[in-house]
């Protein structure tokens, strides 16, 4: 390693307005998982028509998933090309700058176009494969912006209390873009409608809003920061992004720590699709309701933020993300044996289940991104290559797999098993998958190294 150039520590303000971007890619990407599927596909009780076939395919395949999954796969492919792509780049800007200012325009411009399909009057077979291109386009845009964002993380963070704050900050930026496409989105749906708007005019008014304020702070986010000054140095040979990506995957630790989280992003992802469903179908709420169990979650995890910081530093992350997909895994069991009399005790009792699952919303928004950073830096340690994006790349070929096949199993259990309050098993079996794979995240988490990640770091203490 050398250390001939130490980098200057990005003061405050800096590291609040770098963390800012979190807010925007967390409210352009929660936009379309909680409220494209009830756009294209809302509840019979809504009297509206779908906007795509709700048929299966092939025994499990409808064309809301398969447009997930594209998206999502094609995002995975380009990952690891764009990380080499960063970790190679040599630019006056810096390595990651660079790919922030030229992906955040289409990044919001494709968010906005998936509420826009060519026929909004009802099912046509152009409105699925409009929203399947617009996915893609979406998912490569923000992989664009993301993946050198992440990889940021390590190179402004220069030692583990520094990564544990920014990660800290980000997810509270993050937790913020949650609040406000959970909570003020649908008051800004409900605002228009009753001005007169219908209720699909509506979401697209609320669309072009959010939209808007998430431009803004992607492009606040990468004028935090000078890579130059605050950035560790990049004067390094480059390597090629196949033998980098082969690197990454031959690293015990990282492997065993990415199986584990391959199942915590399937289990979050089904909670955000099925977040909306839950308020309508299981307790049989209008839409707003989702505010009240969107308020109580993000109340939770806000709640849980000083703890999980101060906890992880202490006792290591490690200990803190097992509690917390175990957390999940009982969230979710206690969801779906509920579900099926949300009356009464068992009413208050489901809402305490949304309030616990502010826990490992904060586990998974402070404590990922910062080990995944350890991995990194670790191996810069070890090798003396600087390959960040890399590792944010290679984790997310698997990883957006898995959150692909999220959405095929979300509209899957829809189609197969009712959507509707006169059907809702599908909806309720969504619980129940989140359980099943907070279990198996658990048991992975359990048997990753962190040790050996940690005394890899020594010389970085």
């Amino acid at each position: 390693m050398n250390n001939s150039c130490k980098p200057l520590s990005l003061p405050l303000h800096g590291q609040l307005l770098y963390a800012s971007g979190s807010a925007a890619f967390t409210i352009l990407e929660r936009m379309i998982l909680l409220y494209m599927p009830f756009y294209y596909m809302p509840p019979a009780e809504f009297s509206l028509p779908d906007l795509i076939s709700g048929q299966v395919y092939l025994g499990f395949i409808t064309v809301m998933g398969a447009a997930l999954m594209a998206g999502r796969i094609l995002d995975g492919l380009s990952d690891p090309l764009i990380a080499s792509l960063s970790d190679n780049n040599r630019s006056r800007f810096g390595r990651r700058k660079i790919f922030l200012l030229v992906s955040g325009l289409p990044l919001a411009l494709f968010a906005a176009l998936v509420f826009y399909p060519p026929f909004s009057e009802g099912e046509s077979l152009l409105n699925g494969i409009w929203l399947g291109s617009m996915m893609i386009f979406f998912y490569v845009a923000f992989t664009a912006y993301v993946n050198p964002y992440l990889a940021l993380l390590p190179e402004l963070g220069h030692n583990n209390s520094l990564r544990i704050n920014l990660s800290t900050m980000i997810a509270f930026f993050g937790l913020l873009g949650m609040v406000l496409i959970t909570v003020i989105f649908p008051v800004a749906v409900g605002s228009l409608q009753d001005s007169g708007a219908d209720l699909r005019s509506s979401y697209r008014g609320a669309v072009l809003l959010f939209v808007l304020l998430a431009v803004v702070l992607l492009y606040l986010a990468a004028a935090g920061f000078n890579e130059k000054i605050h950035g560790v140095p990049s004067c390094i040979e480059r390597i090629g992004a196949w033998q980098s990506l082969k690197s990454t995957y031959s690293i015990r630790a990282f492997r065993i720590f990415l199986a584990g989280e391959l199942f915590l992003q399937f289990a979050m992802n089904i909670v955000t699709l099925g977040l909306i469903y839950y308020a309508v179908v299981l307790f049989q709420k209008e839409q707003r309701f989702i505010i009240i169990l969107a308020g109580l979650t993000l109340g939770g995890a806000l709640l849980c933020f000083p703890a999980v910081n101060i906890a992880a530093k202490k006792y290591g992350k490690k200990r803190i993300i097992t509690l917390g997909v175990l957390c999940l895994a009982v969230c979710g069991a206690l969801l779906f044996i509920l579900s099926f009399n949300l009356t009464g005790l068992s009413y208050v009792l489901g809402l305490t289940v949304f309030v616990l699952a502010g826990f490992p919303l904060a586990v998974l928004t402070i404590l990922i991104n910062p080990t995944i950073a350890d991995m990194a830096r670790a191996d810069y340690f070890r090798t003396g290559r600087r390959r960040e994006a890399m590792f944010f790349g290679a984790r997310a070929v698997p990883l957006k797999l898995a959150v692909a096949l999220a959405g095929v199993c979300f509209a899957f259990l829809l189609s197969a098993f009712g959507k509707d309050i006169g059907e809702p098993l599908g909806v309720r079996l969504s619980a129940l998958v989140i359980a099943l794979s907070g279990i198996c995240s658990y048991i992975l988490f359990r048997i990753y190294p962190e040790k050996e990640v940690l005394a890899e770091l020594d010389e970085e203490n």
